[in-house]
């Protein structure tokens, strides 16, 4: 049986929010979810939009911060981030 980190597990929930412009993409596929960290209850998440501009960024984050407080997280701040686009992490 693999057990997953707490930061595998938040990275899980917010890599399954889909795209809301193509539904059939997460946001992990597009490559928007950069980086999840996790302490105790609390997450922070990055994302950055494929272009800049992206009219569905704000939408993106409030799916994601619905996504992660329904899973139980009492603290979770989504971060825009537009640079440097770094390798992901999680």
């Amino acid at each position: 049986m693999v057990t997953r980190t707490p930061t595998q597990d938040a990275w899980a929930i917010a890599a399954a929010v889909p795209d809301p412009e193509v539904p059939v993409l997460t946001i992990e596929d597009l490559g928007v979810l950069r980086a999840v960290e996790v302490e105790g209850s609390r997450v922070r998440v990055d994302i950055t939009p494929t272009y800049s501009g992206c009219p569905a960024m704000d939408t993106i984050r409030d799916d994601v911060l619905l996504a992660l407080t329904a899973a139980g997280y009492d603290e979770v701040e989504v971060r825009l981030v537009l640079s440097p686009r770094g390798p992901r992490t999680g």
